[in-house]
């Protein structure tokens, strides 16, 4: 089955593995040092890079330091950008940064990629092109290729890595501080906040940890990352059934060690899915891709620190904030909000013939008959969308198996 499947098997050198931890004043300093050695690695052996910004904190970042190296090793870098107009408007940061480094943009449209739509029946590397914005991605990758790039960064997996999460505030109760974690809770900025922060975000982890197997995996079992859509058939709602059984099977407490940490990091299952859309884009795109904050040596360093220096300064990826300071403009370093890449998805379905010519994928007749889609259900599912095109949750939910059925179809024709 794997016949005509590259794979490659990663290892880590005993030298990347966590050790001990800076003090939080140093981490700053510490991360950036690491962001410097996962873009060096990702840039060894080139001399023209693109990276894939629109104005974001993490591509941004990476095209700051793509844009030292080139001064330093006298090559050359470029950002390509997806030009559009939405919440959380990127265009602003982006020209902030073009000024700031001094460096080449190249723009593209929505509606340039719509070349592409034969590859939602042709698929990539053997495989749907399962992304919203898959086909816009590959346009840029080949605007990229055309403009001289040998490689492209890209910068997913950031929030995953830098993000943070509250509930780290009971790693500094656990150290003895349980104040100064109450003080924090109700300091943190950038995340959907409870009615009473410090029990959601310091006692109930606390107590979650206490909790014994049976009852994590009750837990588990009742959580919403299992629950499949209104649209599922009983084929796919079976799998959510068995993947939410074995969920609460393998339930373990929050990882304590740095050792912990980076095996979770390692094995987490969303640079399962960077790494396969990766493999699926070179294809596509035909260029080298790299993606620098799924480095593992990286995700060492990471795991290195203490969870809660995530949060330093109180807020939503502080700790990545503090380390590129001057790096990036300051407007961009502040930024709270992220683009909403619906009205670009929006423009280029309208390029191609508008949601007209998606209905008779709509209509679910190979997915329906191997019982993974409700087709009535997906129908009424996506007549919504279509009155709503700014709903991100449904361009999420309904784009996967839009794709699948073309691509199905694709291989039967």
């Amino acid at each position: 089955m794997y016949r005509g499947i590259d794979a490659t098997h990663v290892t880590v050198p005993p030298d990347a593995l966590p050790g001990r931890p800076p003090g939080l004043s140093d981490a700053p300093a510490f991360l950036r040092a690491a962001l410097v050695r996962a873009v060096e690695n990702a840039l060894a052996g080139a001399r023209r890079v693109a990276v894939m910004t629109g104005g974001g904190i993490d591509s941004s970042v990476l095209l700051a330091l793509a844009t030292r190296w080139a001064k330093r090793t006298g090559g050359s870098a470029f950002a390509v950008s997806l030009d559009f107009a939405g919440g959380g408007d990127d265009r602003p940061h982006l020209h902030a940064l073009e000024r700031h480094l001094g460096c080449e943009v190249i723009r593209i449209h929505p509606e340039d990629a719509v070349g592409r739509i034969p590859l939602l029946a042709q698929g990539a590397d053997a495989a749907p092109i399962w992304h919203p914005t898959g086909l816009m991605e590959i346009e840029m990758l080949a605007r990229a290729r055309a403009n001289g790039a040998e490689r492209v960064l890209c910068g997913g997996g950031a929030d995953e890595l830098f993000g943070g999460s509250p509930q780290a505030l009971a790693e500094i109760a656990l150290r003895g501080h349980p104040i100064r974690a109450v003080q924090a809770a109700q300091r943190l900025a950038g995340f959907d906040r409870p009615r009473l922060p410090s029990w959601s975000w310091i006692a109930r982890p606390l107590i979650g940890r206490m909790l014994p197997a049976r009852v994590r995996g009750w837990r588990e079992r009742r959580s919403a990352s299992y629950r499949p859509a209104a649209w599922a058939g009983p084929a796919l709602r079976a799998f959510h059934d068995e993947q939410r059984r074995i969920a609460s099977i393998n339930a373990r407490r929050p990882p304590r060690t740095g050792g912990e940490r980076f095996a979770a990091i390692r094995d987490s299952p969303y640079r399962m899915a960077f790494a396969s859309g990766r493999q699926q884009d070179e294809r596509a795109g035909d260029i080298d891709i790299w993606w620098p904050y799924l480095d593992l040596s990286l995700a060492a360093a990471v795991a290195t620190l203490p969870p809660d220096y995530l949060l330093c300064g109180d807020r939503w990826r502080g700790l990545l904030r503090a380390s590129i300071r001057e790096l990036v403009p300051e407007s961009l370093r502040e930024r709270e909000d992220k683009a909403s890449f619906e009205p670009a998805l929006r423009r280029f379905i309208e390029a191609a013939g508008g949601f007209d010519s998606l209905r008779p994928l709509a209509s679910m007749p190979t997915l329906g008959s191997l019982h993974l889609v409700d087709r009535q259900a997906f129908g009424s599912a996506f007549e919504r969308l279509v009155a709503s095109p700014e709903d991100g949750e449904a361009w999420a939910s309904l784009w996967p198996p839009l794709a699948i059925e073309a691509f199905l179809r694709g291989r039967a024709s």
